[in-house]
């Protein structure tokens, strides 16, 4: 049986000394493969690289929480047309309320989270979104597009009744390192309510550390530990976890579901 960290930032400078050590920890884990949203132009045309001949896949966004130029939806909408199989999703986009802090700045990313819903329905890929106090925002956009091509709430952290509203949509909800913050009532509360089916299971590394990390620094290690607490709260063991996950990360991800180098392994 194996793990698969549904969404890591990998690629991020934080990692390049000792990127290659973190990935052979990782392997001794059980830990099969990683998936790298995109956040913004400069990062994203070396994902493609980043990932090959690895057991790694990626997806192509701008991240609401950036600025961006006028000339990165074009790019973007190139980026998709030309990408290869290894590019499994859209995003991670999203509206970020933190950022935007007045209704110019609101609508700027209302706007960015259209365009890429168009993208992800023209070329039948998933979303991978990020909301931050916007939840009621983020799923009344996607409601409003018809948008039925699904994908992940990435680190969900909101209500039961919004979970629920994501889950009618055809979202799964992505739970990582708040998962071990005893504070996270409305998560943990979320998790025990709703199906297993309805999650996977990420690190957004290097952020969102585990309350039980040794480091600052997250990193796709951390995944089996988070996954024990999963098993904890769904009362299942380790191996019906992972192969509830893994079930769900290929129903998420269609392309990643088609390439035999992405399967995660059940053996």
């Amino acid at each position: 049986m194996s793990w698969f960290d549904s969404h890591c930032h990998f690629d991020f400078p934080v990692f390049d000394h000792d990127r290659e050590l973190i990935w052979q920890h990782c392997q001794q884990l059980g830990i099969s493969g990683l998936l790298i949203p995109g956040i913004s132009r400069s990062q994203g045309v070396a994902l493609e690289a980043r990932c090959l001949n690895r057991p790694w896949c990626y997806a192509l966004g701008l991240h609401p929480f950036f600025d961006h130029e006028s000339t990165d939806l074009d790019w973007l909408q190139q980026a998709l047309a030309n990408a290869s199989h290894r590019c499994v999703a859209v995003g991670e986009t999203g509206l970020d309320w933190r950022k935007a802090e007045d209704k110019p700045q609101r609508q700027n990313q209302i706007v960015l989270l259209d365009a890429h819903i168009e993208l992800a329905s023209r070329y039948g890929l998933p979303l991978i979104l990020h909301a931050v106090g916007a939840h009621d925002e983020a799923a009344a956009r996607i409601k409003r597009a018809g948008f039925s091509g699904g994908g992940v709430i990435h680190a969900f952290s909101g209500s039961l009744p919004q979970a629920r509203r994501y889950l009618d949509l055809g979202f799964r909800l992505g739970a990582g390192g708040l998962l071990s913050q005893p504070r996270a009532r409305k998560l943990h509360e979320a998790v025990q309510q709703l199906p297993p089916s309805a999650w996977l299971l990420e690190t957004d590394a290097p952020d969102m550390t585990p309350r039980f990390w040794a480091e600052a620094r997250n990193t796709p290690a951390s995944l089996p530990l988070l996954g024990q607490i999963l098993a904890r709260l769904w009362k299942l063991s380790l191996t019906d976890v992972q192969v509830l996950l893994l079930d769900n990360l290929r129903s998420t991800f269609p392309r990643l579901a088609q390439q035999a180098e992405f399967q995660p392994s059940k053996e």
